[in-house]
C-alpha cells in the first residue's frame, strides 16, 4: 500500500479541513464551549493572548489531518457517507481517544476539558469524513 496523493480530490481535503476548523473554532467560542472550557483547564480569557497563530496553526493541522484521513477512507474502501462517519469515528477513538485517556488517570487533568475536546474531535473527524466522500 502506497501513500499515493495524486488522486486526491485537493479541494475537498482543504474544504474537510476548513469544516473541521470552523466546528473547533465555534465548539471552543465563549458562547458555546470556550468558558467552560477554560475554566475546567485553569486558564482565565484574559491570560489566554491573542488567538490569531493558534488558529493558523491549527488549519494547518486540520488540512493536514483531512489529507491523511483522505488516504484511510481510500485505503478502507469508504464511498458512502456512512462509511466515512465510521472510518473517522474509528480512527478517532483508536487513534485520539484511547491513547488521550490514561492522562487522565496519571495526572490532574480536568476530566470537563477532556469530555468537551474529544467530543469536539469526533464531531470534526466526522465532518472531514462526510465532506471527503462526499467529494471524492
Amino acid at each position: 500500500m502506497s501513500f499515493d496523493v495524486s488522486s486526491f480530490n485537493w479541494i475537498a481535503i482543504v474544504l474537510a479541513g476548513v469544516s473541521a476548523w470552523i466546528i473547533g473554532a465555534v465548539w471552543f467560542s465563549p458562547p458555546l464551549f470556550g468558558r467552560r472550557w477554560m475554566a475546567a483547564l485553569g486558564i482565565k480569557p484574559e491570560d489566554a493572548g491573542n488567538p490569531a497563530p493558534g488558529f493558523v496553526i491549527a488549519l494547518a493541522i486540520s488540512i493536514i489531518g483531512a489529507t491523511f484521513l483522505r488516504w484511510v477512507l481510500g485505503a478502507a474502501g469508504a464511498t458512502s457517507i456512512a462509511d466515512g462517519i465510521e472510518v473517522a469515528l474509528i480512527i478517532w477513538f483508536a487513534f485520539i481517544l484511547l491513547p488521550s485517556a490514561p492522562s487522565l488517570l496519571f495526572t490532574k487533568s480536568s476530566k470537563t476539558a477532556f469530555a468537551i475536546t474529544q467530543v469536539q474531535h469526533a464531531i470534526a473527524m466526522s465532518a472531514m469524513g462526510i465532506v471527503l466522500v462526499a467529494y471524492r
